[in-house]
């Protein structure tokens, strides 16, 4: 379905190369055609380099990590970061920041985490990305930092404060909103969930070494917060994928793999 410009979403990307694979000819815009082979071989895409001002090594798989992020940030698309515990989710998404900051336009991201992990972020912040600003919208006199807050590159604050006070963050301008440890949304009615989709960001990214948990709506909860659409509505989604999968249905489970992989 295209929009009212006639053209197609980009979270309907990963449907149309699944039908067009299944095409032998089809009329298809060129620049189209090739984001879709970018889409197709994700593993090659353009490497980014590390930016300057970050602190830190790269390992490998962090460089590829950053080219990847780099990669959806340019098409304007979200993305689910599922490195496991301890291989630098942190540190990639980062250096992300550094790579999209400019000098000449302000940015904002705002970070939840778990309360538990708040004073981490503040820490590597400061460790790896000294260059990046960062205000804390946490603890109990955090109405009167509002000011040092609204002028920080970095906003972080818990999943419990994003509940409390969704109001006052949805009113920021925000370039990106990231969920860390985003299996804290994985149930898609709950409030976390809806309140982390209620924040009008210019592009949203998960982190999580856990997407799938327990149950296959899991993972299109996390992706209907990175990109509505991609995987339909959610009596849908059950309907094509979770349930032929929990059966043993191994083509559809290559088919939701094509979907998501690039993202």
């Amino acid at each position: 379905a295209t929009d009212k410009n006639g053209r197609l979403p980009l979270n309907q990307a990963g449907r149309v190369q699944e039908l067009l694979s299944q095409v032998e000819e089809s009329t298809v815009a060129s620049r189209a055609r090739k984001l879709f082979e970018k889409l197709g071989n994700i593993e090659e895409i353009e490497k980014t380099k590390k930016p300057r001002l970050l602190k830190a090594k790269l390992r490998p798989y962090q460089e590829d990590g950053l080219s990847w992020l780099k990669f959806i940030h340019d098409i304007r698309s979200g993305g689910v970061l599922a490195d496991d515990m301890g291989l630098g989710k942190t540190l990639q998404t980062l250096a992300l920041f550094l790579s999209v900051k400019t000098k000449d336009e302000p940015f904002r991201a705002i970070i939840v985490a778990p309360t538990s992990v708040v004073r981490n972020w503040e820490r590597e912040i400061e460790k790896f990305a000294p260059s990046l600003t960062v205000g804390l919208w946490h603890g109990s006199d955090r109405q009167d930092r509002k000011e040092q807050a609204e002028e920080a590159d970095i906003l972080i604050t818990s999943y419990a404060l994003l509940r409390r006070d969704i109001e006052y963050l949805r009113s920021l301008r925000v370039d990106y909103l990231v969920l860390d440890e985003a299996q804290h949304i994985k149930n898609p009615l709950s409030a976390t969930a809806q309140c982390a989709k209620k924040i009008a960001a210019e592009r949203r990214l998960a982190l999580t070494g856990t997407p799938i948990e327990n149950r296959l709506s899991e993972i299109w909860s996390i992706f209907d917060f990175v990109s509505p659409g991609l995987l339909g509505p959610l009596e849908k989604f059950e309907q094509r994928f979770s349930r032929p999968i929990e059966q043993g249905d191994y083509k559809a489970a290559q088919r939701l793999r094509a979907v998501i992989h690039p993202f």
